[in-house]
C-alpha cells in the first residue's frame, strides 16, 4: 500500500472529550437504511481539513478466535472509511443529500497485534481524518472529487489507518451516466457450487460471496442479497464492499487462510454490473495477494490484500 499515514493529535486528550459515543449520526448521511448499520456517532471539524470522528464497532461483527482473543472483522475498517468519507462530504463540505458519491478506491492497514479485543459491548473507536486532493468545478459549491485518510485508535491505542477516494455526482449526473443501469436490480446466476463458510472464513452460509461454475472459475454471487451489511439498501451495481469481501474469500480458497486480513487496497475502474457474470481471480504477488475482478473480458476492479502470519 502506498498511502502515507497522517500526522494528527494524540489519540487521547481534550479533543477526544468533545465527542460522543451515545447515539449514531443520521443514517441518511452515511447512506444506510438501518440504524444498526451506522458506525459513526459524532464528528468535529478541526483546522486545515482535519476531522475527529467517533465510531462504534459492534460486538456482533467479531471474528478470529474465541473468548479473550476475539477481535472485530477487519472489513469494518473499510466500512468505517466509507462512512467517514460520506459523512464529511455532506456534513462539512456541503454536498446535498441527493448527491451520489461513487467510491473510486478504498483500503486499510491494521496492526493485528494492537487491534482492540471485543468486550461485553461495542468498541469505541476514535478516527482522526484528513481530507485532501479535492477537486472543484465552476458553479458547484461542493467538491466533485476528494480523498480521505484516517487513523484509528481505541482506548488510547492506535491500531490502524485507512484511506479512500470518491467522485461526487449530482442525481442528474448519476442517472445520465448510468443510463439503463440506473434502476437495475440484481439477477441471480445459477448456482453450481458454493464454498462452505469454513472454506472462506465466514460465520454463516449467507456470508459467502462466491460460486464456482462448471469450468472451475470463481464468480461473485452473494448467497444473501438481503445481507444486512452488504445489502442494507438496493444498489444498481455490485457494491465495492461486496467485491472486496469476494476477493478476500477468493484469497482464502487460493491458500491465504487461515491468515488474518491485515490490509487491502481496492481500485474501482468502472461499475460492476448485475446483468453479466462477474469473475474474480486472486493469487500471491510478492508479500501480498493480488486480485482482479472482470466482467465481459474487461477489468472492473483490482487490488491487493495482505494477511498476517498469525490470526
Amino acid at each position: 500500500m502506498t498511502e502515507s499515514r497522517i500526522t494528527a493529535p494524540p489519540a487521547a486528550g481534550p479533543e477526544r472529550l468533545t465527542l460522543s459515543w451515545d447515539s449514531c449520526v443520521s443514517r441518511a448521511l452515511v447512506h444506510r437504511n438501518a440504524v444498526a448499520e451506522v458506525l459513526l456517532t459524532d464528528a468535529r471539524a478541526l483546522p486545515d481539513g482535519r476531522f475527529l470522528l467517533a465510531a462504534q464497532w459492534p460486538r456482533s461483527y467479531a471474528t478470529s478466535g474465541t473468548g479473550s482473543d476475539e477481535r472485530h472483522d477487519p472489513m469494518l475498517a473499510a466500512e468505517t472509511i466509507r462512512q467517514v468519507g460520506l459523512y464529511i462530504c455532506q456534513r462539512f463540505l456541503g454536498a446535498p443529500s441527493t448527491s451520489r458519491p461513487v467510491i473510486r478506491s478504498v483500503g486499510f492497514l491494521l496492526d493485528n497485534s494492537a487491534e482492540p479485543v471485543v468486550g461485553y459491548g461495542a468498541t469505541d473507536v476514535l478516527c482522526r481524518a484528513e481530507v485532501y486532493d479535492m477537486r472543484h468545478v465552476d458553479d458547484v459549491p461542493w467538491p466533485v472529487a476528494l480523498s480521505v485518510r484516517m487513523e484509528c485508535s481505541a482506548a488510547g491505542r492506535e491500531f490502524g489507518s485507512a484511506f479512500g477516494r470518491m467522485r461526487v455526482l449530482s442525481e442528474e449526473e448519476y442517472e445520465t451516466f448510468r443510463g439503463p443501469y440506473a434502476g437495475a436490480d440484481p439477477v441471480r446466476d445459477e448456482v453450481h457450487w458454493r464454498p462452505s463458510p469454513t472454506e472462506v472464513s465466514v460465520p454463516s452460509p449467507g456470508d459467502v460471496m462466491l460460486v464456482r461454475n462448471p469450468s472451475g472459475a470463481l464468480l461473485v454471487a452473494p448467497a444473501d442479497l438481503r445481507h444486512p451489511r452488504f445489502f442494507d439498501h438496493p444498489s444498481d451495481h455490485v457494491p465495492g464492499m461486496v467485491l472486496l469481501e469476494a476477493a478476500r474469500q477468493a484469497a482464502c480458497l487460493a491458500g491465504a487462510s487461515p491468515g488474518r486480513l491485515s490490509g487491502c487496497h481496492l481500485r474501482a475502474l468502472r461499475f460492476t454490473e448485475w446483468n453479466a457474470p462477474v469473475h474474480v481471480e486472486c493469487g500471491p504477488a510478492e508479500d501480498a495477494w493480488a486480485f482482479q475482478v472482470t466482467q465481459g473480458g474487461d477489468t472492473t476492479a483490482s487490488g491487493t490484500l495482505t494477511f498476517a502470519t498469525k490470526g
